[in-house]
């Protein structure tokens, strides 16, 4: 009898926090960004993001701000061609339309207790939207899901604008092979 009344007055317990739990969740599911048609296409899709510049450019106090946010995905005091960025593309999500700023300073500014609140200092140089998920082809995406690989998404600066572009990336005997290029340069090789 002793042991019942111990699971019961457990269970009484822990009814309340899994409730609490399962409204949480709930909320955060509720809050979190409505994905568009060209969105999902690209669903459990390996993405990567690649930043440089043109030859003989140096863009200063960067970000990338995707779909609106004011939260820049990307930031980098300096682009140029000498110090391309490659990574895991940050929100795992290919944005619909990306804006890509960049000032004449790189001195950074903002918040020493919250770093994700920092910005860049100086007058803004360049201030680009341009489209992202609608341009890149069905057969690109085709390919991924037949084949395998990932999709690189490259952003390449320029003094007036930028240029985006795409390729799939495989690795083959540990090396990286990229094919299909598309959009404004075609290069695959860095």
């Amino acid at each position: 009898m002793q042991k019942l009344k111990r699971k019961l007055t457990k269970a009484a317990l822990l009814l309340p926090l899994a409730s609490i739990l399962t409204a949480c969740k709930a909320t955060a599911m509720s809050q979190a960004p409505k994905m568009s048609e060209q969105q999902r296409r690209f669903n459990n899709m390996g993405l990567a993001l690649v930043v440089d510049a043109v030859d003989g450019a140096v863009m200063l106090g960067n970000e990338f701000f995707a779909d609106g946010s004011d939260t820049p995905f990307y930031q980098s005091s300096v682009t140029r061609k000498g110090n391309r960025a490659i990574m895991a593309f940050p929100s795992g999500t290919v944005p619909e339309r990306v804006r890509v700023v960049w000032r004449d300073s790189s001195k950074i500014v903002g918040r020493q207790d919250n770093p994700a609140e920092n910005t860049y200092a100086g007058n803004i140089l360049g201030d680009y939207t341009i489209p992202i998920a609608s341009r890149i082809p069905d057969e690109v995406v085709k390919e991924i899901r037949k084949n395998g690989g990932g999709l690189r998404l490259k952003f390449r600066l320029k003094p007036d604008g930028v240029m985006f572009g795409w390729d799939i990336e495989r690795f083959e005997g540990g090396l990286p092979r990229h094919s299909m290029p598309g959009g404004d340069f075609l290069q695959t090789a860095y």
